[in-house]
């Protein structure tokens, strides 16, 4: 085995100390598996759980702090009908508590549950590492069960227990091109590491020999296969696969005010073990120590600016990369050593435009560090498959450079957040795709402090107002956003209701039982909503007020706080700061979260995307001259020289750009030309239309139609909840100070009113004011009707 770099051996039965004193003579470590009887009901006798459990304890107290110890599994393959029989949840309470009872005996080993394809749904939360046994003998099928099995383990180490080829059913020569195909994708793909079965021919189970088996490395009689000379070759070459190309990598790091973890980030990045890159910091404007850390880095490229926010820094390390990837992480993270590598390995697999990979969080340091990090709204990948992505998170992420100028970078209106999701969505609706690659790993800082996860919060809730009004297809009515894809990772809020499907095949004989993560529910995330509070706190008041169905605000009010309870109850706390308080903590975080992020959404939409009074209430020569009205809200421009509706939204985006109007373009989601954001009370939406006359002659009409703001919709609910409390009140008693009062209340509303109407025709006025500046910058000529 040492000839053949082996370093581990798997063994089936807990061995005698004189042979772990061997293995540690050859500098080889021992993962044993502990074997009791999991092939009957196992869980209906509380005395054979006691004695499981027990013969488990005495194994590793036996053998414990042995130096050869490398794992313990505390089961290998649990029968799949025996799981369905009683159920995952209670086979994996059983194995958790294994694991706890093991960990006390001795806390520097590690634990595992060795798995199977026909249990795969089985995810015990208290092991160190998963560990499956795999046999696929298909490259390519076995290429995409192993980034399935990446996903699930989410972030705990994936290890394969199993795999091997019987010599007697296929050739040597079979063997060893197999088992090379299987090491070089296990070491691209990151995997822990990966068990052969078997080292010999010479195969015993429950006593007895196996005959018809010939898995082994060596024969019967110790004599090496071709396999064996394969793997020695492939373990003792190089601590991993090359890659057939190392393309030139720009990693590109934006900060502001991250002094607190710049240095480890820094560290880290200067460490990758990758042969080609370079490394950019984009200093936006921080007035901490920043620029005291770098003098210890002289070999990073240092570009200072002021603060044009997060999106503007990231073109800006974008226009200084000489190499032809760019890849992105934030200051608040540390990247593994192999990040490029497994990054551009990916990237140069298929016709991929972008790779991304997960964020994980460090060692908290801090109890409350520990449960915001467990808490809802977390950067996380979202994937539409297991290797291709809709959104890679901003911290770990990388583009061809040439792909990303092509769509212009990243949108400098996203300063805070959500820059990454726009140039995903961009990226896709040009017809790229988006890789992940479960192994590219980033340690991620999440906030270290409760006050500073809420301002993150509201940063993402602000962040997704402006997505949605660039990219309104993938929003839902609340202004969340609809993800297309599959969120995998951590608790969601979905979770206690829409539990995992799990296919077992007919009769439950299924060899591949998949688990299927089902899409969130939109009743559970509306229950957990900003909306669904306030709606709350409007029937609390109606309720106060009529002096009945009292109950109603109270079943609502439970069903809110019960989602964020049963979050806390799933979310995995880190182990030192696991607890009931972490629990409660928690749970009040997953209560709080969605309320500051839906604030800060709405505020946005309030206030963001406003034209200033001064550019609306312009005065200039130009705004005096008189519209033609083809009709109300439609005017019409003639052409003899073949101009029509492209040159004038041209020309009228110029004019919207010289007069710092804000605006929206179509997407090519939408069925509007443009949306120009006025008041606070009034947004109007333009379309237009061109009408062909022969000869070159053009006839391109403008629809003009206003809408109401956010601010409008919500503030006339509330005056029309208060005006149908004020007129049931009025109705109950009547008295002339209460009539007086209703009059007032009336007559305010009716003023209030006519405000936005007169607002309203102003705003649309002035709009088709710009249209005509527009058309005269072409020659076009204002008419009425169908043309001349």
């Amino acid at each position: 085995m040492q000839q053949a770099g082996i370093n581990t051996v798997r063994l089936y039965h807990a061995p005698p100390l004189w042979f772990l004193d061997e293995c540690e003579k050859a500098r080889i470590k021992a993962f044993i598996t502990i074997p009791w009887e999991q092939h009957i009901s196992f869980l209906d006798s509380h005395q054979r759980r006691r004695a499981i459990r027990q013969n488990l304890v005495n194994t590793v107290q036996e053998r414990q702090g042995h130096p050869a110890v490398f794992a313990y599994a505390v089961g290998n393959e649990i029968p799949c009908h025996i799981v369905r029989w009683y159920g995952p949840h209670k086979v994996e309470s059983f194995i958790e508590s294994l694991v706890d009872a093991a960990r006390q005996v001795d806390s520097r080993t590690l634990y595992t549950y060795t798995n199977y394809p026909s249990t795969e749904y089985l995810l015990p939360g208290s092991v160190d590492f998963y560990c499956y046994n795999v046999y696929l003998h298909r490259q390519e099928e076995f290429q995409r069960y192993l980034a399935r099995l990446q996903n699930l383990a989410c972030e705990r180490p994936l290890m394969l227990g199993e795999f091997g080829m019987d010599t007697i059913r296929h050739s040597q020569e079979e063997q060893a091109e197999m088992l090379r195909w299987h090491i070089q994708t296990v070491a691209r793909m990151g995997l822990a590491g990966t068990v052969i079965f078997s080292w010999t021919d010479e195969w015993f189970t429950g006593g007895h020999l196996i005959d018809d088996w010939k898995f082994g490395l060596v024969d019967a009689q110790r004599q090496p296969k071709k396999a064996f000379f394969e793997i020695q070759k492939l373990f003792k070459d190089t601590h991993r696969v090359p890659l057939n190309r190392y393309p030139s990598i720009s990693v590109v790091v934006c900060s502001y005010n991250g002094a607190r973890t710049l240095q480890a980030c820094l560290t880290s990045l200067e460490q990758l073990d990758y042969p080609n890159y370079e490394i950019i910091l984009v200093d936006d404007g921080s007035t901490d120590n920043t620029q005291e850390i770098l003098k210890d880095f002289p070999r990073i490229k240092n570009i200072r600016q002021p603060n044009m926010g997060l999106s503007v820094a990231r073109n800006v390390g974008m226009q200084a990369a000489q190499s032809e990837i760019v890849a992105y992480t934030d200051s608040d993270c540390m990247a593994d050593k192999d990040w490029l590598y497994y990054l551009a390995g990916t990237l140069e697999q298929g016709q991929y435009a972008a790779v991304g990979g997960p964020n994980i969080s460090p060692p908290a340091q801090s109890w409350s560090q520990a449960c915001v990090a467990a808490s809802p709204g977390q950067p996380c990948q979202v994937l539409v498959s297991d290797s291709e992505a809709e959104h890679i998170p901003g911290c770990n992420m990388a583009f061809y450079k040439k792909t990303l100028e092509s769509i212009g970078g990243f949108d400098p209106e996203y300063r805070k957040a959500g820059d990454d999701v726009d140039v995903c969505w961009r990226l896709m609706e040009q017809g790229h795709r988006i890789a992940f690659s479960p192994s590219a790993v980033v340690w991620h800082h999440r906030r270290f402090s409760i006050r500073a996860y809420f301002k993150q919060q509201e940063g993402y809730g602000e962040a997704e107002a402006l997505l949605r009004f660039k990219h309104l297809v993938y929003f839902g009515p609340t202004g969340s956003a609809k993800w297309h894809g599959q969120v995998y990772g951590p608790t969601n809020f979905s979770s206690f209701l829409h539990r995992p499907i799990v296919y077992h095949g007919v009769f439950g004989m299924g060899l591949f039982q998949c688990v299927y993560p089902r899409q969130n529910s939109d009743i559970v995330l509306f229950m957990s909503s900003l909306e669904w509070n306030i709606l709350t706190l409007i029937t609390a008041l109606v309720a106060i007020q009529t002096h009945s169905a009292w109950y109603v605000p109270v079943i609502m009010l439970a069903c809110s706080i019960g989602v964020g309870i049963s979050y806390g109850l799933r979310a995995r706390v880190e182990a030192p700061y696991h607890g009931i308080w972490s629990k409660i903590l928690v749970s009040a975080l997953a209560i709080m979260q969605p309320i500051f992020r839906g604030w800060a959404r709405y505020l946005t939409w309030m206030r963001k995307k406003r034209t200033p009074n001064k550019v609306i209430h312009a005065n200039t020569e130009e705004k005096a001259l008189p519209i033609v009205w083809d009709r109300p809200a439609l005017v019409s421009f003639w052409s003899e020289d073949g101009v029509g509706r492209e040159q004038l939204l041209k020309a009228f985006k110029k004019r919207l750009d010289q007069q710092s109007w804000k605006y929206s373009p179509d997407t090519g989601w939408t069925n509007w030309d443009y949306r120009i954001y006025g008041n606070r009370w009034w947004q109007l939406q333009l379309l237009t239309m061109t009408e062909e006359h022969g000869d070159g002659k053009r006839l391109t009409r403008v629809r003009l139609h206003n809408h109401p703001t956010t601010s409008m919709k919500f503030i006339g609910l509330i005056v029309g909840i208060i005006s149908l409390l004020a007129f049931q009140t009025f109705m109950k008693k009547t008295t002339p100070e209460g009539f007086m009062a209703i009059g007032y209340w009336f007559c305010a509303v009716s003023v209030w009113l006519g405000y936005l109407v007169w607002r309203s025709s102003r705003f649309r006025r002035r709009i088709a004011q710009i249209v005509e500046m527009a058309a005269r910058d072409l020659d076009l000529s204002s008419v009425k009707g169908q043309g001349r």
